[in-house]
Formats: structure tokens, C-alpha cells, sequence
């Protein structure tokens, strides 16, 4: 899917359904690759069929992304992870917000299209400008057009700003919050005792059986992966000509002749103040609504601040504190909403408004004006752009000359020194740290460990936002060690799991001896919920015994512990007493505990709209086109 956008871009809210929620209008976030065209369809929603083709390319990337993490997975253990089941509930979860948002009428404009292709990292050259040749090499790669992208794209992002208006408005109750985090801050006093097991070390005899018979049952603990040391050189447009080689009448001229890529658009910044009303209200209900917004208008003729009107009148998804929605792009809200927030002057108040969420009041309080950005705001994207077309004119002839030489054997460096590049070279790598390190495609790094020692790769590779021309310089084929290589390493982990078993039996004597009041010398400290004991790793094991146990009383076993000085061991523990948060960390955090209670809500009032849009969905599906399909 739309992998690389959404790793590069914020998502930042949902959208709402009435009765369940209501609001703000801002931008971007979930995925969508459902197909309609053609073929036959293995599921319908509410009238709209799912293709064939679109289910078996999402089950398709699903399985290789599930490969390329596990190497080694048998068909049979991908079967059992019900894969095609999952894909099909996410294709049928996005066709039913892809139909929401054309329903409330949600579009997205050219220019939001444009903004959001250029805040993706995936885009933009090394000097973090957008690189439109990178766009449309990645666009065309990965859906074989750029129109076939920007159509996902614009798919996408209706369903974004569906979800958007969903949690836009959600905000945190301060008591809330800091019920929670007294909650979450609230510790346990403890007594301990402490057995490391570097005491029982020296005790551990290790028998040559043991040694064997470790080696044999964890072999692939010690498989060594193919790896390889690659010499190579990275070529890309903005590495053959610099930036900062383009003249300042070079940029002033394109700044002129293309004015219209550098617009910033319309914008308003409003509040409003909202009466729910559903789409099919009841005369008698609309009338009702209808009173409430004219006792609203009366408060505010009657010189009552707009944001104290907002606050006594608006629900808790309504709008943020004092009614405000913060600043709207055209394309962000419903058509009945946007038309009378933009014909609006700062400081006037608008007729009541109907949309499919009720009757609004709104307010705008400052406007900024479409208009051209400065030169100096654009500039650094200017001089980047013209040097990436300059060198893109001279990419083929670089790449040739350098694949060419490469093929021939000769010295990297010296070919790279021909075109102001350089030769690089890697330490020892296996094909997964290749992709990591160089940007190759697991298909690259798979052709790469393909390539004996010595030898050239053929051809230019993909790498990020340019290529690679390389040549193996060494290569190790995957391996097993022999047992006399590994010993010493087999010897270190049985011995610390010998006196570690040790060590736990110790402190399980410990332990009956505290029980009758003759236990060994005890230390204090705090348990946290998260796990973590003064001086020691965290542990969720002890946290959970600690938090359930009652006072005075110690836990009934012995837990494996890692001590922060003495390493690691067993420990057994009594729960002392009960120490509530401290109120002057409340004042330090309260606004962490805030974001975290409205994230809370947001995820939770986003996951009932979505079942709203399930419960009352019209959904059927193919199941013998589907096994024919996963067979």
C-alpha cells in the first residue's frame, strides 16, 4: 500500500459519524487498496464489489512482507495466520470509509494533493528537498503510473479526512487525568532479597554430553547468513550537479515563470458553536434545534464571549476549547460548511448553517489571503529542483560509464572521480543489513549476494532516491560453525542457565525461611506498574504479582531478575505498603496525561464509528472464489 506515505506522514485524526461524533476539518491517514475495475469480485459492500485483482495483490504484498521478516516461514505456518481473512476485513473496512466520505461529500483538491506528495520524506533528495523525478520513478515502480498513484493518493486521503472529522474535536477532562495518572504513578513498598547467580558459577560442572547436546538442539543459534563486503558508487541527479552551483538568475527566472507552484492557498481560522440535528430530523425536532440556536444567538447579542457561549453549548466532540476548529484549507469540511466559513469577514458571526452533523454558528476570526510565497521561502526548493533537472540530463551518460567500467574491472574510485563522485565500500554484510544500509529492494540485495567474489553487478541498481554501481569484493557463503568454534560461547550459556537454576532454588529456601519470620537480611525499595524495581530491569511478571498481592505478605514464588550490579538472579519480595502518586509531579505532567487520556478516547470513539459503519453495512463475500484464490 501507501506504505512509504504513511511512514513519512502524520496522521491526525478521523472523522465522525452523528450521534457518536462531530468535527474538526484537518488532513491525512489511512491506507486504501481496493480495486473495482474488472474481473470477478470476491466481496460486495453496500453495492460496490472488491476485484479479484486488488485481493490477490494486498494478499500478495502481505505475504512477502511477512517473508521478508521471516525468512524461514513454512507454507504451513503462513496458512495458519489466516492471512487472505485479514487482508479481506481491511479491503472491506476501507470501501466502507472510501463510501463515507463520498457520502458527506468530502473531496480533496489538486493543491492538497500537491502538499501531500511534498511533505513525504520517500520524496525529497538527500537535501531534503521534494524531487519530482524520485516521485515519479517511486509512483510508476510501485503502480505503474503516476495517474494510478495520485488516484490511491486521493482515495487515501478522503478517508483520511474522514477520520480526521471523527477525532478533530476530542480533548481530555483534567480530572480524568489525573485519576489516571494516579493510577498509573501509584507504587508498591517492598522488601527484598536478592541471589545472584554469578555466587553459583564456580560450582557449575559442564559435561562434554551437555556441551554437544546444546550445540545439536540450538544449531540455527549459530547459523551465520551469507554475507558479502561491496565496493560501489552512489549516483543520483543532485550528487552529479550541487545546488548550490545554480546561478541566483537561474532561480529567480523559474520563480517567475512557474509563479503558480509556489502559491499558499486561502485559509480561515474559525469557531463555531453546534446544535447536533440528524439528516432525517423530525419537523418537531428541527424546530426544537432551531430554538436552541436562537436562545444561542440571543447570549451572544447580549455580549456574551463567543468562547464562553462555545464551551456552555457544545458537546464533547463538538469543537476544541471555545468552539475553535483552528485553520481550514478549502476541500477540508462539508460543501454547506465551507461555503459559509470562506464568504465570512473576521469578527462576524454567520447565518445558522445546516450540514449533515446539525445547525452551526460560526465564527471566523482571521483570514489569510491565497498568495505567491516569497522568494526567500522557496529558494533552497528552487536551486534543488534545477540542479536535480541538470542532472538528470546527465544521469544515463554517468550511469552508462560507470557500469561500463565496472563490467571492465577498472579502479571504482577512479571511474567515480570522472563524474565528482566517489567509490564507498561496506564492512561484511548479509543481505538484510544490505538493504538497510545501501537502500537496495530485498530483490537488489538478493542479486547482490548472488554475485561471487570479485565480480560486478551487471547493471545499475535502485538504492533510495538514486542508484548504486557495484561490485562484490568478497564474499562468505552461509555456514554453520563446527562445535569446537562455538564451545566457548555453548559453555557461557549453560553455565549462566546452570546458576541461574541454581540461584532460583536458593532463594526458594530463602523464601520458606522469611515465611517463618528467619529470613536473610532484606533490602527496600519501589515497585512502578511498569515493572521496574530500584536497581533492577523491569519486569511486567513481578509488577503484575506485586500490584495483585496483598500487604505483609510475600509473593509465593521466586523471580527471575536482572540486578543493575550483580547481574542476574532470583529474588523474592514482600509487599509493605502502598505509596500514592506525588502531587507535585501531577502540575509537571499533567499535559503528557492529557494527550495520552485524548489519544485513549480518540482510538475508542474511532473504533464505534467504525463498527457503527459495520453494524449497519450490506456486506457479501465469495468464499469459493476466495479459495480458489489462496489455493
Amino acid at each position: 500500500m501507501l506504505d512509504f506515505i504513511r511512514s513519512n506522514a502524520q496522521s491526525m485524526g478521523v472523522k465522525l459519524i452523528f450521534g457518536l461524533i462531530i468535527l474538526v476539518f484537518i488532513f491525512w491517514g489511512v491506507g486504501s487498496i481496493t480495486d473495482t475495475s474488472g474481473g470477478s469480485v470476491v466481496a460486495v459492500v453496500n453495492g460496490d464489489g472488491i476485484s479479484a485483482g486488488a485481493f490477490q495483490r494486498a494478499y500478495q504484498q502481505q505475504v512477502e512482507a511477512i517473508q521478508r521478516s521471516n525468512p524461514g516461514i513454512t507454507r504451513e505456518e503462513l496458512a495458519k495466520q489466516n492471512i487472505g481473512g485479514r487482508v479481506l476485513n481491511v479491503l472491506i473496512l476501507q470501501k466502507l470509509l472510501e463510501q463515507e466520505a463520498e457520502r458527506l461529500g468530502i473531496s480533496v483538491s489538486a493543491l492538497e494533493m500537491r502538499q501531500a506528495v511534498e511533505t513525504v520524506d520517500a520524496f525529497k533528495n538527500k537535501d531534503g528537498v521534494f524531487d519530482p523525478e524520485l516521485f515519479r520513478r517511486m509512483a510508476e515502480n510501485s503502480y505503474g503510473s503516476v495517474a494510478a498513484f495520485e488516484q490511491q493518493l486521493r482515495d487515501d486521503m478522503l478517508v483520511g479526512k474522514l477520520e480526521n472529522l471523527v477525532r478533530a474535536g476530542i480533548w481530555s477532562n483534567s480530572e480524568e487525568s489525573r485519576a489516571n495518572f494516579e493510577y498509573l504513578r501509584q507504587k508498591r513498598s517492598v522488601s527484598y532479597a536478592f541471589v545472584p547467580a554469578s555466587r553459583y558459577v564456580s560450582e557449575v560442572k559442564l559435561t562434554d554430553k551437555d556441551i554437544e547436546d546444546y550445540y545439536t538442539a540450538h544449531k540455527n543459534d549459530f547459523a551465520v547468513p551469507a554475507k558479502v563486503v561491496a565496493e560501489y558508487v552512489r549516483v543520483s541527479p543532485l550528487l552529479l550537479v550541487k545546488p548550490e552551483s545554480v546561478s541566483a538568475a537561474d532561480v529567480e527566472a523559474e520563480y517567475t515563470k512557474n509563479a503558480s507552484r509556489y502559491m499558499s492557498p486561502e485559509m480561515v481560522k474559525a469557531s463555531h458553536i453546534l446544535v447536533p440535528l440528524a439528516e432525517k430530523a423530525t419537523p418537531e425536532e428541527v424546530k426544537e434545534a432551531e430554538a436552541k440556536v436562537a436562545a444561542i444567538r440571543k447570549e451572544l447579542a447580549d455580549g456574551k464571549p463567543f468562547a464562553q457561549v462555545a464551551d456552555a453549548h457544545n458537546g464533547p466532540n463538538a469543537a476544541g476549547p471555545g468552539g475553535e476548529l483552528g485553520w481550514i484549507q478549502q476541500g477540508q469540511t462539508v460543501e454547506p460548511f465551507e461555503k459559509a466559513v470562506f464568504a465570512l469577514e473576521p469578527g462576524k458571526l454567520s447565518e445558522t448553517v445546516r450540514t449533515p452533523f446539525g445547525l452551526h454558528v460560526i465564527l471566523v476570526s482571521e483570514k489569510k489571503a491565497a498568495g505567491k510565497k516569497p522568494l526567500s521561502e522557496v529558494e533552497g526548493e528552487i536551486r534543488a529542483e534545477l540542479a536535480r533537472q541538470s542532472g538528470v540530463g546527465k544521469l544515463n551518460d554517468a550511469l552508462d560509464g560507470l557500469v561500463e567500467d565496472n563490467i571492465l574491472k577498472k579502479p571504482l574510485a577512479e571511474s567515480a572521480a570522472r563524474f565528482g563522485l566517489r567509490a564507498e565500500k561496506t564492512e561484511l554484510l548479509a543481505a538484510a543489513e544490505l538493504e538497510k544500509t545501501l537502500g537496495l529492494s530485498a530483490e537488489n540485495a538478493a542479486l547482490v549476494m548472488g554475485t561471487g567474489s570479485g565480480n560486478p553487478v551487471d547493471t545499475a541498481l535502485e538504492a533510495g532516491d538514486g542508484y548504486l554501481v557495484l561490485r562484490v569484493d568478497k564474499a562468505e557463503a552461509a555456514h554453520t560453525p563446527a562445535l569446537e568454534a562455538v564451545r566457548g560461547e555453548i559453555e557461557k550459556r549453560l553455565t549462566a542457565e546452570k546458576a541461574l537454576t541454581a540461584a532460583l532454588s536458593a532463594a526458594a529456601e530463602e523464601l520458606k525461611q522469611a515465611q517463618d519470620g528467619k529470613g536473610p537480611k532484606l533490602g527496600t525499595a519501589s515497585v512502578e506498574r511498569s515493572g521496574v524495581l530500584t536497581g533492577f530491569a523491569a519486569s511486567s511478571e513481578l509488577a503484575q504479582a506485586v500490584f495483585a498481592a496483598p500487604l505483609q505478605k510475600w509473593l509465593p514464588q521466586a523471580f527471575r531478575l536482572e540486578s543493575e550490579k550483580e547481574g542476574p538472579g532470583a529474588l523474592i519480595c514482600r509487599v509493605d505498603a502502598v505509596e500514592e502518586a506525588n502531587p507535585a509531579e501531577w502540575e509537571a505532567m499533567k499535559e503528557a496525561y492529557d494527550g495520552l487520556m485524548r489519544d485513549r478516547r480518540g482510538n475508542e470513539l474511532y473504533q464505534l464509528f467504525l463498527g457503527e459503519l459495520e453494524r449497519k453495512a450490506e456486506i457479501r463475500q465469495n468464499p469459493e472464489l476466495l479459495r480458489q484464490i489462496l489455493n
